[in-house]
């Protein structure tokens, strides 16, 4: 397994993640807790002055208020992120151990099947379950302007999306917030702070993944039980990718390529 990279050998379940934060469980959570109410409240107070300024419209608009929330994720996740570097660093904490910032050791082959793997496991699980309950996708497909299906909204986001995706220019603002911006802050703080404190508690890496999964998909609640199960399955396959590898960078990466094919596919198909 030399090819793709010394942390590829040894298996699906060799254990790489090794947790070990000084903070203690209690301050660790209250940091998570921290980095959530701190990142959403940037959002906000991004979105309330972007609003005016890119659409001359006003926070009752609900609309053009999550077009300018998507605008700023991005610099709300780069300001979030600094954070969260900062409070691992508190009772002695390296920020490179507590959030499992370490580069994984894997070959560009390995990073391909890594992520091709990935993709290949998340299409899968959606297809199964798609299949399983008789699901019509076109049920959770906004129109091309953004529009509702008749069946009921398609989710905030996803409809902002397929909207913005009509201004290339204001794609072009959106796409680093989509690509970059959510990925960053997400993972460091459900798979990095939180993932670390759980873990090392009766919980274990099992129930730290189960956790942080729910918790995670349950900050997507304005979005169709559809997305918001999918986004549980893939919690689920990131904290295994945390256990295997012990790495945040994986999980960081795979969902930045993961988010960056959704928002290219909407930009695709909007534009044809």
């Amino acid at each position: 397994m030399s090819i793709l990279g010394a942390d590829a050998a040894g298996g699906l379940f060799r254990r790489l993640y090794a947790p070990a934060n000084p903070a203690g469980l209690g301050y660790a959570l209250g940091f998570a807790v921290l980095l959530i109410v701190f990142n959403q409240v940037l959002q906000l107070a991004g979105a309330a002055g972007l609003v005016r300024f890119l659409f001359d419209s006003g926070m009752d608009n609900t609309r053009d208020v999550v077009k300018a929330s998507l605008v700023a994720i991005f610099p709300a996740a780069l300001l979030t992120g600094a954070l969260a570097i900062w409070l691992a660093r508190l009772w002695g904490g390296r920020a490179r151990t507590v959030l499992n910032l370490s580069w994984p050791r894997l070959s560009a082959l390995g990073w391909a099947v890594l992520i091709i793997g990935f993709m290949v496991t998340m299409y899968a699980a959606m297809a199964i379950i798609v299949t399983v309950l008789g699901i019509d996708l076109a049920q959770y497909t906004p129109g091309p302007e953004g529009q509702s299906p008749e069946t009921g909204s398609a989710g905030l986001v996803k409809e902002a999306m397929f909207e913005v995706a009509n201004t290339p220019w204001l794609f072009a603002l959106v796409f680093p917030s989509v690509a970059l911006g959510a990925p960053i802050w997400e993972e460091l703080v459900f798979r990095g702070q939180l993932f670390s404190a759980l873990s090392q508690s009766r919980l274990g890496v099992s129930g730290a993944t189960v956790v942080t999964s729910a918790l995670w998909s349950l900050m997507h609640l304005s979005e169709p039980w559809l997305s918001v199960g999918m986004i549980f399955v893939m919690g689920l396959v990131f904290g295994w990718m945390m256990y295997r590898f012990g790495s945040l960078w994986v999980t960081i990466i795979c969902h930045a390529v993961w988010n960056s094919l959704f928002a290219l596919m909407i930009f695709g198909a909007v534009g044809s």
